[in-house]
């Protein structure tokens, strides 16, 4: 430790702690304090993961760091913050404190040439800094006031505080706080990440106009310095609706950048896909999992299973990723995928597995409703749906996911309700709901409007859009564009005729309706025993 003191080093702490973008993370602070403690009264190298546990995160005296990876994952992200603050505020700080990886005693080297230790110890890691950057954080600005009158600034930062709860509502994203305009210029904020604390940044403003409201909300990269979107929303105003303005517009916009399907996700998603597969984490898998879900085909599955099994190996108790394995073994069973041996049992292992490790998520819940869909389990397949509605589910994907199948176990009615409110023209949403919509009209008759939304149904991967135009365009008596469906349909599964019964029953669960889809093929040209 060379000249430094304990109070020098002590000190430190206290400022790193103090430090704006790091005084709300108090687990982190509070590990950092911890071992920076047990080091100076000389039990330095006595600190193991399970001193870790008990003492900083609360755990019980069973707590397990090999079996339980949390210690590991708190100390990466503490090493982050670290290299984050020295790379930015601390570079010139006195006292530069280090956590090497593979152990958790700091080491305490006096910074007392500019920069000098700062600069050898805390590298720009450009893999390092790639993921750091993935990580969903959001911070929304207070909205500017630019009505001319001071007394409308809370109507102003109203807005930007219901848009936050709002945001909270999605599970994946991380909202920052920020309670007050930050004091650059918004148009410089290129690599200004590490200061902001948040990968994106949501600003607006609030304009009145003869009785008319404008609110501009624009979503900014804070790493890129690009303007990702922006929208304009005009509304009446008058004294009874200011409340239902600002809840209507403040859901619309969280739908729209927070979703699985929104900006965020889709921009991250994007980016993820430039990660070496070594360095893919809990949530890069996570990333992977909802771009797997917007672009249905086998191939893509293989890949995203892998990335999944990896992020199980280095974090084995979390919920979402045995879920989305669940997932994924169920959609090899349902979907007829090649070499898809057990996995119908494999789905429930993983499906019960989430739901003793996290049965407050929302996702780990529907993952189970679709468990039980698969398995035929039609009493407990209602119960938990009725729970998961209970959630009070914003996402699309997550509310249209229990319509879809509500819709296809009997419920039609209420099913394609709540799929009218998940696939409104705001939200992104998986195509594949439109084949629940395709079958409402389907099973009424309704076969023009069934194919119109069978058109819809645009992912190439899979079987079910042209099986389900094919079926519609039979009962419509349009032969020729029928054979068209049809063959696309054998191309992507060469044995439709053997196994349709099979295929169709794994989802639509009226017998009746089944017998009309076959139907509807055989007229379109398949023979179908």
């Amino acid at each position: 430790m060379g000249t430094l003191s304990d109070k020098n080093i002590i000190d430190q702490v206290n400022r790193i702690c103090a430090n704006a973008d790091v005084k709300s993370k108090i687990l982190l602070c509070r590990f950092l304090r911890f071992v920076v403690d047990e080091t100076l009264a000389g039990r330095g190298d006595q600190i193991k993961g399970y001193t870790i546990g008990i003492e900083v995160l609360g755990k019980g005296k069973d707590f397990d760091p090999e079996q339980d990876s949390l210690v590991r994952i708190h100390a990466g992200r503490l090493r982050r913050l670290l290299k984050m603050y020295y790379l930015e505020d601390g570079r010139n700080d006195p006292v530069v404190i280090h956590i090497p990886k593979g152990s958790y005693q700091p080491q305490f080297l006096a910074n007392s040439t500019w920069g000098i230790h700062t600069g050898e110890i805390y590298k720009i890691d450009t893999d390092e800094v790639e993921l750091l950057h993935l990580e969903p954080t959001v911070t929304i600005l207070p909205f500017k006031n630019l009505t001319g009158d001071s007394e409308k600034d809370y109507f102003a930062h109203g807005f930007s505080e219901e848009i936050s709860i709002e945001l909270t509502k999605y599970e994946d994203l991380k909202v920052i706080n920020c309670w007050r305009r930050p004091e650059f210029d918004m148009d410089y904020i290129v690599n200004l990440y590490p200061r902001i604390g948040a990968r994106f940044i949501i600003d607006g403003s609030i304009q009145l106009n003869d009785q008319k409201i404008k609110i501009l909300v624009k979503l900014l990269d804070a790493v890129s310095g690009n303007q990702l979107w922006a929208e304009r929303y005009q509304r009446d105003l008058s004294t009874e609706n200011l409340i239902a303005i600002q809840e209507d517009i403040s859901e619309e916009v969280a739908k729209t950048l927070g979703s699985e399907m929104g900006i965020v996700f889709r921009q991250l998603t994007e980016e993820s896909a430039r990660i070496r597969p070594d360095h893919f984490d809990v949530f890069n898998a996570i990333l992977s999992f909802y771009y797997f879900e917007a672009h249905q085909s086998p191939e893509l599955a293989i890949k995203t299973f892998h990335k999944l099994e990896q992020a199980r190996t280095k974090n084995p108790n979390s919920g979402k990723i045995h879920a989305m394995l669940a997932t994924l073994y169920g959609n090899s069973f349902a979907l007829d995928f090649p070499e898809n041996d057990g996995a119908f049992e494999k789905m429930a292992e993983h499906a019960e597995r989430a739901l003793v490790l996290d049965p407050n998520c929302q996702f780990v819940r529907i993952i189970y409703v679709y468990k039980c869909f698969l398995h035929n389990e039609r009493d407990r397949f209602f119960m938990e749906a009725d729970h998961c509605l209970s959630m009070n589910l914003n996402s699309p994907m997550r509310l249209g996911s229990i319509g879809f199948h509500l819709s296809l176990y009997g419920d039609w009615e209420r099913g394609k309700m709540i799929l009218d409110r998940a696939m409104n023209k705001h939200t992104g949403y998986p195509l594949y709901f439109h084949g629940a919509t395709s079958l409402y009209h389907y099973r009424n008759n309704e076969y023009q409007k069934a194919f119109e939304e069978a058109l819809k149904y645009d992912i190439p991967g899979l079987f079910w859009g042209p099986m389900l135009r094919a079926a519609s365009l039979g009962q419509l008596n349009r032969f020729k564009k029928a054979r068209q469906q049809i063959q696309h349909l054998k191309k992507l599964k060469p044995d439709s005729e053997d196994k349709a019964f099979y295929l169709i029953g794994r989802f639509v669960k009226e017998e009746d309706l089944v017998k009309n889809v076959i139907e509807g093929l055989k007229k379109a040209g398949m023979k179908i025993s």
